[in-house]
């Protein structure tokens, strides 16, 4: 089947800019990169010639020397005979451009030069490069980016066969925050309990879709997803274009990654991530490395707690404490075991469903733009799940797939500290409702909250 993508959109709105600089899109492996890519070059223009780095490692020759825009095309037509680099409206596609670095340093001279469309696809981690020593210059301005993540909700509606029509209907239900039907609400609830148990790798919803819906077909593919990424644990690329593996860092990944869904299944403990926990005396200078290695490759996303309720919060970060969070959330079903998705399916799971709902809440901030920032007091026992920057001020927003307290929120949005928000939403499973000093909204409705958010923050 065929899956559509808002990056297709981004795609259209990049190439009718004027002036438009060599694109990189980037993002974790499997996300629909190159078939995004792929799909927009031939739809836009009338040439497209690939140069895939990870396959064909002699197209890195083509980057040795002299890197104006002349010679690469006059030694890429050697390697790439059968291509046509003189008609007009070409677009060139540098795959994998993470393996080829001196490819990377050529976009400034395709910039420059103007005659070709570039764009250019790698994982975080290739296109990074996690390499302690570089001779590589990267450019800089002159690369435009677009980050790729797995399917958003609302695209994971749209492959279900929601229509257009249907979800902007669930956006104005949603902006208006009224009570649903039991039907609307039980409706849209089951599919974001599949999206939740599945998550929103192309390749994970479309065997799912085209399997009838089959849950074990789709986990199938997530664990061989995950030995994949596995495997990619410790990789780089060094400036000669050779592949390593780092067997120390890909031993600190592992377990690092492996503790994730413990300890986020660990409850009433506001200091989330331990280091102890990923190895007996373990400490944070022992595991930055790691942290920077999986965040850089789009594995984990980090939610680093604040000392005060005070905008920016980025100038209250206290990093020595963070939550984190699997980036999809189908990719930490996976990481449990099998009746852990069967339990949680069949509304029979206790002690790992709140850990799944946060874990949810992360990715769905996280992919409305928005860094993860939390707020506790150790002493006072005391938390606030997530905290956001919006328009008219501070948002509480707290994740409550049980009846959790929110005891913080209650003081801050009841005046009872030197801290004031503007708003307090706490994320359910069923429908809309007003509280004492808070607003619940259904997981199914939160993307479109957050999207809410976040226009009004850029409507000036």
């Amino acid at each position: 089947m065929e899956i559509r993508r808002k990056a297709y959109q981004s795609l259209v709105e990049w190439k009718s800019r004027k002036n438009h600089k060599p694109l990189i899109v980037e993002g974790l492996r499997q996300v629909g990169k190159s078939y995004i890519v792929a799909k927009f070059a031939k739809e836009n223009y009338s040439n497209a010639i690939i140069f895939d780095f990870r396959h064909r490692k002699e197209l890195a020759t083509v980057f040795s020397g002299d890197l104006d825009v002349d010679t690469i095309i006059r030694k890429a037509k050697l390697f790439l005979s059968d291509e046509n680099f003189d008609i007009e409206n070409t677009v060139l596609i540098f795959e994998e451009i993470g393996d080829c670095p001196l490819a990377r340093t050529s976009l400034k001279s395709f910039a420059m030069d103007g005659r070709y469309d570039v764009i250019a696809t790698g994982s975080l981690l290739g296109v990074i490069n996690f390499r302690r020593k570089t001779r590589v210059k990267i450019p800089t301005g002159y690369e435009d980016f677009l980050n790729m993540s797995g399917l958003d909700f609302e695209e994971f509606l749209w492959a279900n066969g929601i229509s257009e029509e249907q979800v902007d209907e669930l956006k104005r239900q949603t902006a208006e925050k009224k009570e649903l039907d039991p039907f609307t609400v039980n409706f849209y609830k089951k599919l974001m309990k599949d999206y939740l148990a599945i998550g929103g790798l192309p390749e994970v919803v479309s065997t799912f879709i085209d399997s009838n819906r089959n849950y074990i077909e789709a986990r199938n593919v997530l664990e061989r997803l995950l030995t994949d990424y596995r495997a990619d644990f410790g990789r780089f690329v060094d400036d000669d274009g050779n592949e390593l593996i780092d067997y120390r860092l890909q031993s600190q990944l592992n377990m690092i990654f492996d503790s994730i869904p413990k300890q986020l299944a660990r409850e009433n403990d506001i200091n989330k991530f331990k280091y102890s926990e990923v190895k007996k005396g373990g400490r944070a200078a022992a595991f930055k490395e790691g942290f920077e290695w999986l965040e850089k490759a789009g594995l984990v996303l980090r939610c680093f707690n604040v000392n005060a309720l005070e905008t920016p919060l980025s100038l209250n970060v206290d990093e020595t404490y963070f939550k984190v969070f699997i980036s999809d959330t189908g990719l930490l079903m996976a990481m449990y075991p099998v009746v852990t998705m069967r339990d949680f399916l069949n509304d029979k799971l206790d002690s790992r469903k709140g850990a799944i709902y946060e874990n949810l809440a992360g990715v769905l901030i996280h992919k409305a733009g928005f860094p993860l920032y939390y707020y506790a007091d150790g002493e006072k026992h005391l938390e606030i799940d997530f905290l956001i920057e919006g328009a008219d001020g501070l948002i509480l927003y707290e994740e409550k797939s049980t009846n959790g307290k929110m005891a913080a929120s209650r003081a801050v949005m009841s005046g009872q500290t030197p801290y004031k928000a503007a708003a307090c939403y706490k994320i359910i499973e069923n429908n809309f409702g007003d509280g004492a000093f808070f607003t619940s909204v259904p997981q199914f409705c939160a993307p479109f909250l957050l999207d809410d958010i976040c226009k009004k923050i850029y409507s000036f």
